[in-house]
Parts: C-alpha cells; sequence; structure tokens
C-alpha cells in the first residue's frame, strides 16, 4: 500500500440495537458465576459476527435473538472453554465446520485457515475487506497470562474522513484526523471493519510518531459492541514484544 486511501465493508457491518457489532458482556446475566462467555467468549461473538455479515441472513438483529443465536452457537459448534476460550486454530476448525452446515445461508464457499505470515498480514487483512469480509484480529498475549502491557485503542474525530483521503485535491495536514487513546486490550479478539491510510509527512496533526514505511495504517475495529482503531505497526510492535505471531494473528477466509 503506496497512497492516502481507505478501505471498508462493501455491506453495512452488523449492529444489534444500534450497536457497532455484537458485545460479549451483554451474556453475563445470563451466566452462572463462572461467567465464562462474557469473560472468554470474545472469539465467539468475533465469529458469529463475520457470519452473520457474509451469510444471506438479516444482519441487524434485535438483542434477545443475537444472544440467543450466540448460545446456540457456543452449544452446538464454538466451544468456549473457561478461562481459555478460543484458540485461533480451533476458532478456524469450527467456522469450516458451520460454512459446511449451514452452506445453504451462504451465497458463496469459503476456505478459512489460522494465520498468516506476518510480513503478509496487511495483505490479507486489505484483500479480506475488499471481499466484504470482517477480519477476526487475535491480540495476545496467547500463552503467557498475567502480563501487564495492553494495545492501545483510539477514537478518530472525522466526520468526513472518506473524502478527505480519497479526494486527490484534499489538503490532509490541514484536515487531519484527531486521534485520540480512548481504551487499551489484551487477549482478545476484535474484527477489523476498516482501514486507514495517511502518509507519515502529514502525520503531526495526527500524534508524535514516526512510521518506517512512510505511512500510518489504522485499523478501524469492532469490540465490545463499540468502533475503535489500532496503530498496526504498534500492533506489531506489541506482538513482538509480548506475543507471536502464532497466537497473534488473523482468521484468513477467502471465497473458493
Amino acid at each position: 500500500m503506496n497512497k492516502s486511501e481507505i478501505i471498508t465493508l462493501k455491506k453495512e457491518y452488523i449492529s444489534v440495537d444500534g450497536s457497532f457489532g455484537g458485545n460479549q458482556r451483554w451474556l453475563r446475566k445470563y451466566e452462572d458465576k463462572a461467567n465464562t462467555l462474557s469473560d472468554y467468549g470474545c472469539g465467539l461473538i468475533s465469529a458469529n459476527d463475520v457470519l452473520l455479515h457474509i451469510s444471506d441472513q438479516p444482519g441487524n438483529p434485535s438483542k434477545e435473538k443475537y444472544i440467543a443465536a450466540v448460545h446456540d452457537m457456543n452449544r452446538r459448534y464454538f466451544h468456549v472453554l473457561p478461562f481459555l476460550g478460543v484458540s485461533g486454530i480451533m476458532l478456524s476448525f469450527y467456522m469450516r465446520i458451520y460454512l459446511f452446515m449451514h452452506r445453504k445461508h451462504f451465497n458463496k464457499r469459503y476456505k478459512v485457515h489460522w494465520g498468516v505470515m506476518p510480513r503478509n498480514l496487511l495483505k490479507r487483512i486489505t484483500e479480506m475487506l475488499k471481499n466484504d469480509i470482517p477480519v477476526v484480529l487475535s491480540i495476545g498475549p496467547g500463552l503467557i497470562r498475567g502480563r501487564k502491557a495492553e494495545l492501545s485503542l483510539y477514537s478518530i474525530k472525522a466526520s468526513n474522513l472518506s473524502s478527505e483521503i480519497n479526494s486527490p485535491n484534499s489538503n490532509i495536514e490541514k484536515s487531519a484526523p484527531e486521534i485520540t487513546k480512548v481504551n487499551s486490550v489484551k487477549d482478545h479478539y476484535v474484527n477489523v471493519t476498516g482501514l486507514y491510510n495517511y502518509e507519515a509527512k502529514h502525520e503531526g496533526n495526527l500524534r508524535n510518531k514516526s512510521s518506517k514505511s512512510g505511512f500510518i495504517t489504522m485499523l478501524e475495529i469492532s469490540s465490545w459492541g463499540k468502533k475503535y482503531y489500532i496503530d498496526f505497526d504498534e500492533y506489531k510492535d506489541y506482538v513482538r514484544k509480548h506475543d507471536n505471531f502464532l497466537f497473534s494473528n488473523i482468521l484468513y477466509i477467502k471465497p473458493r
């Protein structure tokens, strides 16, 4: 990627009573004291939202129907383990089973596997978004629990961001969006729903940060029913320091 641009899903992303994607915390009041799904069900939520988006079923269910569907998914396919959740490899296995068993609800057939080479991460994320497939992204650490380091989540203020970046006559340096850290995360799955690429020379309006590639890439994500943004370079650095790309990676889905 060698220019400032924005890539988003073609269809509107799933909304549940006004949310931006699903939220595992909705499940807490339906659980016993273990809170397995609400604490460790992020992979289940991510997989469920991807399947809703790429299926031919309506994409904006009520919260009651959404929660019922998630419980059914956990019982029949995506088994969430207490204190462990779902590994990326098992997530891909469950996804393949579900897509085969419910193939009548999908207009295409898909290949699914866990993980790509680190050098291909951005390429595959871009490919999936262009194919209108949300990207399940894992943020470790995958094995060593208890580490305190977390990856920053940001908000972006820009009402006309798409036109600013894609217009050849736009002045990105003067109208660059304001990026603010609003949260942080670890041991979590999120869904990538968009990609924003900026020239680093205009980065002074964003925040004090250098970019080896000459560009700053922000991933738009869905987590806990809200929209956030991840700095892709920060994500890669986080994985190198606190995990590895076997566990922190993507669920790669490709039309056959």
